[in-house]
């Protein structure tokens, strides 16, 4: 987190079991940059690129790295599920879309929560 936001980079990471799967937006450069450290990184193994797309607009911009701890559990229905169980047969952007929604929900609970500790 503290190289992204240096580097100008926001995004959001999914995480469910030992399977991560990262949105990060930012310059071109810092974004190459990023993908090539973790693509070194020991820890990152079976690291693979999903999709690659220019944006006019960031997703994420309120965080250096939002997170969210996914569960298979959670809800049956669920793109991501259905994208972890088979993924080389899955579109990435109905998880993209629902990585969005999840980020769009934390940042709705994050405020609300800001806002109940500045107005006691």
């Amino acid at each position: 987190m503290r190289n992204n936001e240096r580097d100008g980079i926001t995004g959001y990471l999914l995480r469910d079991d030992n399977t991560y799967l990262n949105v990060v937006e930012g310059p071109t450069e810092a974004v190459e940059a990023m993908l090539r450290r973790v693509a070194k990184d020991s820890r990152a193994f079976d690291f693979q690129i999903l999709s690659l797309t220019p944006t006019q607009e960031r997703q994420y911009p309120a965080w250096s790295m939002g997170y969210h701890e996914h569960s298979h559990s959670q809800v049956k229905a669920c793109p991501i599920n259905t994208f972890l169980a088979t993924p080389a047969t899955q579109s990435v952007e109905p998880v993209l879309a629902a990585m969005q929604m999840l980020g769009l929900r934390q940042i709705s609970n994050d405020r609300r929560t800001s806002q109940r500790v500045t107005n006691p």
